[in-house]
């Protein structure tokens, strides 16, 4: 009876934990998980039970493409995933080369590298704070604040379709629908070479390989969205005269 206990509360245990990894950013659930691991490993070690970890480990080996597949159908586990790409992704060697597009709340930064998104709220309740500094229901609380503004919820939602997929809309409700904010007009020689990470004298050659480079990390078809897309093409048009 007691061990039934102890299961019972260890299964609701991890129901909780789980919920409340769905709503953090992917920074703290790898910390939240790495911590856990040490935790798991340290208890097997002290219990003497390693060695049934090892035999375990090798009979799973033969199934872990089918495991990996399995898991990333689930909204978390597919976080998860992201996220390590993403992490695999930033260890790798870089040019340093950055895009910068903003708008009244969010000065969002493009990594050409990896196409990682992170942002600086600009105004409102969390200026100062970076968007992979805060949580979903605060991320949720800023699209709020900011949905006067197409172009703030535009990148926003831009950064929540990468950080945590589809799994938002699903908290965000009403929010969660998705805003077209329009990235036609006219735009600055300057705001254009932000966008695509240029200086003030960059060759017609090195304009189209960042648009190129961009748009494989940004497309809508790779992860990113319609008017990240837009206002990348319409940076290359206005450096190019067309």
């Amino acid at each position: 009876m007691g061990r039934l206990l102890l299961l019972l509360a260890l299964a609701v245990g991890l129901i909780f934990l789980l919920r409340w990894l769905s709503r953090q950013p992917p920074r703290v659930v790898w910390q939240t998980l790495a911590v856990l691991l040490a935790l798991f490993l340290l208890a097997l070690v002290l219990t003497g039970r390693v060695h049934w970890l090892t035999a375990v480990f090798a009979a799973l080996l033969p199934f872990a493409r089918t495991l990996i597949t399995l898991l990333g159908a689930i909204p978390l586990f597919k976080r998860l995933l992201a996220g390590m790409a993403a992490a695999r992704s930033r260890q790798a060697p870089s040019g340093g080369q950055t895009s910068t597009v903003q708008s009244k709340y969010i000065r969002m930064t493009l990594n050409h590298d990896s196409g990682d998104i992170n942002g600086e709220v600009l105004a409102g309740q969390f200026k100062g704070m970076l968007l992979d500094q805060m949580n979903l229901e605060d991320l949720l609380q800023l699209l709020q604040e900011c949905q006067h503004d197409e172009e703030s919820v535009a990148l926003l939602q831009a950064y929540l379709d990468r950080a945590y997929t589809d799994t938002w809309q699903q908290q965000a409700g009403a929010q969660g629908q998705r805003q077209t904010a329009s990235a036609s007009g006219e735009m600055s020689r300057e705001e254009a070479l932000q966008i695509l990470g240029l200086s003030s004298n960059a060759s017609e050659a090195e304009i189209i390989e960042a648009h190129r480079r961009l748009m494989q990390k940004l497309h809508p078809d790779r992860g990113g969205t319609a008017y990240l897309a837009a206002k990348i093409n319409l940076a290359k048009d206005t450096l190019l005269g067309r």
